[in-house]
């Protein structure tokens, strides 16, 4: 699957938030863009849902950017390890089986 990419006005658009937002999102590290500044940065669809994301924990729990960057980073390597769990699970499943 081919992934969709928007540029850094299209980003602000779409999420519905400020240009410095999105730049302190960045500066932050939340999420990585391609190109080196906000006028060649080019952000894929898991970007945006990473920003709405980072923006829900910003708005909602009132949590700062810091503390967003580690939570998110905490999130995609829980998620990693639940699919390594699965596939760990699958394999085992076919051992025994087989």
């Amino acid at each position: 699957m081919e992934s969709q990419y928007f540029n850094f006005q299209e980003l602000c658009t779409i999420t519905a938030l400020p240009s410095q937002t999105i730049i302190e999102i960045v500066d932050h590290g939340i999420i990585e863009p391609e190109g080196t500044d906000p006028e060649t940065w080019l952000f894929n669809t898991q970007m945006v849902s990473i920003t709405r994301k980072a923006c829900r924990l910003h708005n909602d729990l009132e949590i700062d950017w810091s503390g967003i960057a580690l939570a998110i980073s905490l999130l995609e390597e829980l998620e990693e390890i639940r699919h390594e769990n699965q596939q760990l699970k699958a394999q085992l499943d076919r051992f025994i089986a087989g």
